[in-house]
């Protein structure tokens, strides 16, 4: 039952704020409705052009799918562009036919702006894409002039279908999106809680529950990023009135950090013996289960956040109970102390949101940051990337349509368009490989399939089911993997073959299979030989990013012990960090899934993880608020620390671009003298002891970071020297 449970959970919170299901949804329907309605018009018509009903169902798709503004205004404007785009190339298209080679050059032209409008914006893009679309379609086709008036209906039932599914019946709603995030969130939440629950009861932890934890909160993670995303688009007054978007994000962070430092620490605590103490095992338990069941955003709040915060007390009066010094505690008091301070934080932010939600008075926003405007003077050099990109889309074009017309002649724009969407979305040649792969493995499965299940179906309803069930299963699983898209893209092409054509040939499907495979094999030379960009060279750009955020996260942090009332948006700039080191591990996942010089990548990516936790916990400090130190001592003391540090950092960067004579600071003169400088034993000083004590916690983690950005200098070739040098 528990097993059934977890995957029901897991299968509602897979998907969050439904973003996925909403847009295949979208799509499908509009796609559905668009031929149908074409359908219907061309029967009452008495017409047998069928071709105009598909490409109606293509214009309802790609409505849904390339328009991508940032606001709703320039959505519906770019929809309506999208109909003059697609009528426009048609028509250029079928007046194009009658002259040869020169349907092919124009098709290559749409190529290369289809990649160089990029730069001027994500419309232009759209309609490039569309338009390269629509002429594609028009060219395998081979449409002709008396068809075009169809054709064009087609169209513009299509672009209305698309508008009427993205503005009319499922337009945006915020609102919604924001609360579906947060219910994803919540069942995760609960699902590694229970994880949590079975790893306390559990008298030895086996590896296969350490694995399956350690998924849990990658999704979790992902879930607290879609979440924060989400509130920077909704304000979560008009949801739950009270609750401000800062209180959010604090809470969905501490939450994360809760469930990710339970993990080590349990599992220390079970190798430790530590859960043989009854009471301890006991107290911890009803932590656990007592914040499993708060519901934080409901507002008729249960006693359970209650519940938990005497719980908490009780387990801090027992630790209290417990020596120290005694050999039997020793080894593990610490663990328990860190899960009792962040699980504090975690009821402290619940216990919040819940009143802000109960009074229903928005709290006054916190002033932003005042950021100055750097003006940034690195000019580059050369040809941009986008018309780097346009080149090499041009080169494959060019290529697959020599290569195309040798091998199927009657389907040559096949291999055209596998390389023209391996290149599409891809910086480096790694990642080019391994959209090339998933495409080909994609295809290829997608096509066994596709005619294997095309035979035993006779064309009729349950096709047509099937068809648009690929339609929506593609773009369903499209943003989790590529392979899974060109998986079901395929199938539904098979489908479709069969229905058009009157029945599937094995040829037809080779003829597929083999002009992709040369199409994505061509996308990926033109990307390794005209201006490559190498996989390292991109993980290069992003680690410099990440260390100047992490460099940028360090000084806010510690100029709030020097500047009296300085705002800190901490948990804002955690989960920007976050993101970035997700994009490191995807700029390396080819390098990852090689043979060549992955130990060693996977090394830095172990350290720059580390740091991240080690910045995580600067956001989880206990003195979030106000954390100004009055005595100028302290002053001198932080002040040398951020300056060494954030020479650390600019070092590092250095180092990492491969420049020669860096050096680092390891500051561990700098923090035994702060540590032996603490009296405790004079009384007169008593309150001076414990600013200092609190500034020894607040900069612990700063230590860390240092030392990690240290080690990874060092290994780059930095030369590690003493802060008095």
């Amino acid at each position: 039952m528990f097993i059934f449970s977890y995957w029901f959970s897991r299968l509602v919170a897979a998907d969050p704020g439904r973003k996925r299901f909403k847009t295949a949804s979208k799509a499908t329907i509009s796609v559905i409705t668009a031929v149908v309605i074409m359908l219907i018009v061309l029967k009452a018509a008495g017409s047998s052009q069928i071709t105009a009903a598909i490409l109606s169902g293509v214009i309802g798709l790609m409505g849904i799918l390339v328009v991508n503004d940032e606001t709703t205004q320039a959505k519906k404007v770019t929809t309506g562009l999208v109909a003059l785009s697609s009528a426009v190339s048609l028509g250029i298209g079928s007046f194009l036919s009658r002259y040869g080679q020169a349907e092919n050059i124009f098709l290559v032209l749409l190529v290369f702006f289809s990649f160089y409008l990029q730069k001027f914006g994500i419309r232009y893009f759209s309609l490039s894409m569309v338009a390269f679309m629509s002429f594609y379609f028009a060219s395998i086709l081979h449409v002709t002039f008396s068809q075009l008036p169809w054709l064009l209906a087609g169209v513009i039932v299509g672009a209305c279908c698309a508008f009427i599914y993205n503005f009319v019946i499922f337009k945006d709603r915020p609102a919604n999106v924001l609360r579906s995030s947060m219910k994803s969130f919540h069942i995760q939440v609960n699902l590694v809680l229970d994880l949590i629950i079975e790893l306390i009861q559990k008298k030895q932890i086996e590896p296969a529950q350490i694995k399956q934890y350690n998924r849990n909160i990658k999704k979790l993670a992902e879930y607290a990023r879609v979440a924060s995303e989400e509130l920077g688009n909704t304000d979560p007054h008009d949801i739950w009135p009270g609750v401000t978007a800062e209180q959010m994000r604090l809470y969905v962070f501490d939450t994360v950090m809760l469930l990710q430092t339970y993990s080590p620490a349990i599992r220390k605590l079970s190798e430790l013996k530590a859960f043989n103490h009854f009471d301890i095992q006991q107290l911890l338990l009803k932590l656990v289960e007592s914040i499993r069941e708060a519901e934080v955003l409901n507002e008729n709040p249960t006693h359970s956040l209650t519940d938990a915060a005497q719980h908490l007390q009780e387990l801090r009066q027992k630790l209290s109970e417990l020596e120290p010094q005694d050999k039997r505690y020793k080894d593990w008091l610490y663990l328990i102390r860190r899960i009792e301070t962040i699980s504090n934080h975690v009821i402290d932010e619940a216990y919040e949101l819940q009143q802000a939600i109960v009074k229903q008075e928005k709290q006054p926003q916190k002033e932003a940051e005042e950021k100055e405007d750097v003006e940034d003077n690195d000019e580059e050099t050369g040809l941009k990337p986008s018309t780097k990109k346009s080149i090499q889309a041009v080169i494959t074009a060019v290529a697959t349509l020599i290569f195309g017309s040798f091998l199927s002649p009657s389907h040559q724009y096949w291999a055209l368009l596998a390389g023209y969407l391996v290149l599409l979305g891809t910086e480096t040649i790694g990642s080019t490989f391994v959209k090339a792969v998933q495409r080909s493995v994609g295809t290829l499965l997608g096509a066994a399939v596709g005619f294997v299940v095309a035979s035993f179906v006779s064309p009729g309803i349950l096709e047509i089911t099937l068809l648009f069930t690929c339609v929506f299963m593609a773009f369903y699983f499209f943003p989790i993997t590529y392979s899974f898209m060109s998986f079901w893209i395929t199938m539904m092409l098979a489908f479709m073959y069969d229905m058009l054509l009157g029945g599937i040939s094995e040829s037809l499907l080779l003829a597929r299979v083999l002009d992709t495979l040369v199409g994505v094999g061509i996308g990926l030379a033109v990307s390794a030989l005209v201006f490559p960009k190498k996989t390292r060279d991109k993980i290069t750009d992003t680690s410099v990013e990440y260390v100047a955020a992490l460099k940028e996260f360090v000084h806010t942090y510690l100029h709030r012990f020097t500047k009296q009332y300085a705002f800190a948006n901490l948990a804002d700039k955690g989960m920007e960090l976050e993101k970035k080191l997700k994009q490191l591990h995807v700029d390396s996942d080819p390098i990852i899934k090689g043979f060549v010089g992955r130990s060693r990548l996977q090394q830095f990516l172990t350290v720059f993880t580390a740091i991240n936790y080690y910045a995580k916990h600067l956001v989880a400090s206990s003195t979030r608020n106000e954390a100004f130190y009055k005595e100028a001592e302290f002053h001198g003391v932080v002040k040398e620390v951020e300056e060494k540090v954030a020479s650390n950092f600019t070092q590092l960067e250095k180092a990492l671009r491969g420049e020669r004579g860096t050096y680092v600071y390891t500051l561990e003169d700098v923090r035994q003298k702060i540590e032996q400088s603490l009296d405790y034993f004079d009384t007169s000083v008593q309150s001076r002891n414990l600013q200092h004590l609190q500034l020894l916690h607040n900069i612990y983690y700063v230590w860390k970071i240092n030392q990690s950005v240290v080690h990874l200098a060092k290994e780059l070739g930095a030369e590690e020297i003493s802060s008095e040098d």
